[in-house]
């Protein structure tokens, strides 16, 4: 029976995901009144571009290897009205390439576009989760830091992953559990001492407010950590009843944890990243680096490049991890040609990279290792790969 004194719970962003709808409804029926809806649909920017998203970011993109597009693209008469019925809902359409147009805010500097970069960013930071990639940069932990309650919005899964990320940045080894059946045991967590190899066993709960940890659950934990000879750490964004923290005081190997603590440790984790990021874009840090490679001739596996855009991308990896890395553009020289067509490398002299150095911003990539192509780093919506010394071709008439 549904409690009619209680108002129903609405979801924070659904007057976002409502407005994204009806674009999509908006454009779905105009290319169906014109015959044109096939070879198309609509894509999440964040899950299609794979990328860290930016400020005044498309809310949706339109996908069409079709008809669609082309009308759009020649700007045909029938694409005016569906600019019109976009401008009605305060939105307007700019193409991305051949096949991919992007849905914007028309207003950049309203509180909804601030809404929507809020929810493009929480996006990302979920999939920094997926990624394991938390600890390169610590923008994911700073995140929660600064939105404790967002840690409720997790799945269980990557509330899990989450706490093992932020020990690992800490300095544990950490395995995350099976899931179901994992007998009360969310993640192991492993800290090298003088004494020997320490283990702490971790039960996590993303439960609501109103759904407290009872002293069943924490029993549960500490019979598990006795059996196992290990420390226990019971981790909850909730609360715990009257009297369970008393009695879990006696075991000085049973500690329990709320969201306070865990904002706390991300707000750790997020400083150490910081620190560790001014540290390797130090320039006496990265000289040595760029002479190292210089050495090299430019085959060196930390000097990588985008060849896919109009303009080749040179890059230098400062930072990785086996899932993650950071990457800092290094300006290039043309070889050959002319400005609209020709041959360029990179430039590895360190004064040049010394005074390109101030107005350059380093960014975040997803690495990958490919048993073909190698190891690979997709970020700033452009996937580089290790440079093999050669010219690079550019063509801006392609």
């Amino acid at each position: 029976m549904t409690d009619k004194s209680k108002p129903p719970s609405v979801e924070p962003d659904a007057h976002l995901h409502a407005l994204i709808e009806k674009a999509e409804a908006i454009t779905q029926n105009w290319a169906k009144r014109h015959d044109i809806w096939y070879d198309a649909g609509h894509h999440d920017p964040v899950k299609h571009y794979d990328s860290e998203p930016g400020k005044g970011g498309p809310i949706l993109l339109f996908w069409s290897e079709g008809a669609a597009m082309r009308v759009i693209s020649y700007d045909e008469p029938e694409a005016m009205a569906l600019r019109d019925e976009l401008e009605n809902i305060g939105l307007y359409m700019e193409q991305d390439d051949n096949v991919t147009a992007g849905y914007y805010l028309i207003d950049q500097d309203s509180a909804l576009q601030n809404e929507f970069d809020r929810l493009a960013q929480w996006k990302w930071t979920c999939r920094l989760i997926e990624a394991d990639a938390a600890e390169v940069s610590g923008d994911l932990y700073a995140w929660f830091a600064e939105h404790p309650d967002d840690f409720r919005r997790l799945p269980p899964l990557e509330f899990e992953k989450l706490i093992s990320s932020v020990f690992t940045a800490r300095g544990w080894r950490t395995e995350v559990g099976p899931g179901s059946g994992d007998k009360g045991v969310d993640v192991r967590m492993w800290l090298e001492t003088p004494l020997g190899e320490t283990l702490t066993l971790v039960q996590a709960k993303r439960y609501a407010p109103g759904n407290p940890i009872k002293l069943e659950a924490v029993a549960a934990l500490e019979a598990h950590s006795q059996r196992e000879e290990a420390d226990g750490l019971f981790v909850t964004t909730s609360r715990y009843l009257p009297g369970v923290r008393k009695w879990a005081s006696r075991n000085k190997r049973l500690v329990l944890a709320d969201s306070t603590n865990l904002q706390s440790w991300c707000q750790a984790a997020a400083q150490q990243a910081r620190t560790d990021r001014i540290r390797a874009l130090a320039i006496e840090a990265w000289q040595p680096l760029i002479r190292e490679i210089a050495a090299t001739g430019g085959v060196h596996n930390r000097l990588v490049v985008a060849t896919v855009q109009a303009y080749p991308a040179f890059c230098v990896v400062l930072k990785e991890t086996a899932t993650a890395a950071l990457l800092i553009n290094i300006p290039s020289r043309r070889v050959s040609g002319d400005f609209q067509r020709g041959q360029v490398v990179p430039i590895l002299d360190g004064t040049t990279v010394k005074d390109f150095f101030s107005g350059v911003e380093v960014f975040r990539a997803i690495r990958s290792d490919h048993a073909q192509r190698g190891v690979t780093y997709w970020g700033d919506r452009r996937l580089y790969s290790v440079w093999n010394g050669q010219p690079v071709t550019f063509d801006h008439w392609d």
